[in-house]
């Protein structure tokens, strides 16, 4: 893939992917407009919580503003985070381990409507690093899975039989 892996195209329009540089500090504002919590789970990092709050900038409870909250100046780590009905929520952590991380709902059903993206972390250290064991590429090719290319198996921005996105059942 090359260069064009730090380009998140390359992907899909499915995978709903951002790239992230290598080492870089990362900040994730995740907003939550819905009558509903939220759990969210980040695969391959812990996360510092920064700070929650309401969700715009006008939340009153009682003709009173409701204040956000700051971390302080040691914020909790996890994995795992909740976003409270009407309510924000921001994470920040570096991106020191490269590879391709999930960051999704726990609610299946939010999930497969889409509330998750995929972090490309530092792909081009991650061709640097790491290498597929070639009984996986084998059986990737029994398979037909394509080994090499972009988000369809092509080269470059050609994303031709790339599959069509997946829906929930309605």
């Amino acid at each position: 893939m090359g260069e064009l892996a730090k380009n998140s195209s390359v992907y899909g329009p499915q995978t709903n992917a951002y790239v992230l540089k290598h080492l870089e500090v990362v900040e994730i504002v995740i907003n939550n407009p819905a009558i509903e919590d939220h759990t969210f789970h980040f695969h391959g990092h812990n996360v510092q919580v920064i700070e929650t709050g309401p969700f715009g900038s006008s939340s009153t409870i009682n003709g009173q503003p409701v204040p956000h909250i700051l971390s302080g100046p040691w914020p909790m780590w996890r994995d795992t985070v909740q976003v409270r009905a009407f309510e924000f929520i921001r994470v920040r952590f570096r991106a020191d381990n490269p590879g391709v991380w999930f960051l999704h709902c726990h609610l299946a059903v939010h999930m497969y409507n889409g509330l998750a993206v995929v972090l490309i972390e530092a792909p081009d250290v991650l061709q640097q690093r790491q290498s597929v064991p070639e009984a996986m590429v084998e059986m990737c090719k029994r398979q037909g899975i394509h080994t090499q290319g972009n988000g369809a198996g092509n080269q470059g921005f050609d994303l031709s039989g790339l599959p069509p996105a997946v829906y929930p059942p309605s």
